[in-house]
């Protein structure tokens, strides 16, 4: 029997429309999450990602998050499915998209089916069909630990990635997440003295990919994919990096890339 959206998708955190940039940001914070659905009259009108949120204060510093629309980062018109619709057409959306979530209407409760939920489905339902090395991104885009947080949000946006593998050398010292960038702002919101002495560049003098980076997770290019997506399930996050026997840096392995790999299978 095929699988449905309203099978794996689960209820959706919503912000108002006349929310602000600010309390979206707290939210996804609080939740740990990386999307709110932005709602008007009770219905979905848009979404905001954290990603948007950082794109935002790349370009704009001079005002405090509370004082800005969430319309200015709010992703519009979005994707909407029903409970019916089946995961192969949803995955295949999310990358024909390239988008990370729908919203799954059921009645009138808004529900959202993400990435995540596709990849603990991948991890359930399809172990030793494939290896890491089949479906790994090879073009890994790389920092070094002594690079600023700037450069790393800058390549995080023009690439449209959350991650970002840090290397000395061939050696894989660390990696850094857009999630990892979300308190930063911190140093500028709602801190006039802050706003006047610092933007993202002067942060970035401050601040390095070494500061901030953590320990990563590492597979074997030849581990199963399965595998692969339990430990990114378990774990709570969206790529590991791929080695050799030499344990040098290969690829990287992302929700996208099981996503992939699930139309694949069908």
């Amino acid at each position: 029997m095929e699988s449905k959206a309203g099978e794996f998708s689960k209820r959706a955190i919503a912000v108002e429309v006349t929310s602000n940039m600010g309390s979206a940001r707290d939210i996804m914070l609080e939740y740990n999450i990386s999307r709110v659905i932005v709602v008007a009259n009770g219905k979905p009108v848009g979404m905001v990602t954290e990603k948007a949120i950082g794109s935002y204060l790349l370009k704009n510093i001079a005002n405090p998050l509370d004082k800005i629309p969430i319309s200015k980062a709010m992703r519009s018109p979005i994707i909407t499915v029903t409970v019916d619709t089946s995961i192969d057409a949803c995955a295949k959306m999310m990358i024909e998209n390239k988008i990370s979530s729908l919203v799954v209407i059921d009645n009138a409760q808004i529900n959202i089916l993400t990435k995540s939920d596709l990849v603990k489905l991948y991890a359930e339902d399809h172990k030793r069909e494939h290896l890491v090395k089949d479906f790994m991104t090879k073009n890994v885009i790389t920092i070094s630990p002594s690079h600023s947080l700037r450069w790393a949000l800058i390549l995080m946006i023009k690439n449209r990635i959350s991650r970002l593998v840090v290397t000395r050398e061939k050696d894989i010292v660390g990696i850094l997440t857009f999630r990892d960038l979300m308190p930063i702002t911190n140093f500028v919101e709602g801190n006039t003295a802050a706003t006047e002495l610092l933007d993202l560049s002067s942060i970035g003098y401050i601040i390095l990919a070494r500061d901030v980076m953590k320990k990563p997770m590492m597979l074997n290019v030849n581990d199963d994919l399965a595998d692969a997506a339990q430990v990114m399930h378990s774990k709570r996050i969206s790529g590991i990096p791929a080695v050799d026997l030499n344990s040098h840096l290969s690829g990287i392995i992302t929700k996208t890339d099981l996503v992939r790999a699930l139309i694949v299978n069908k």
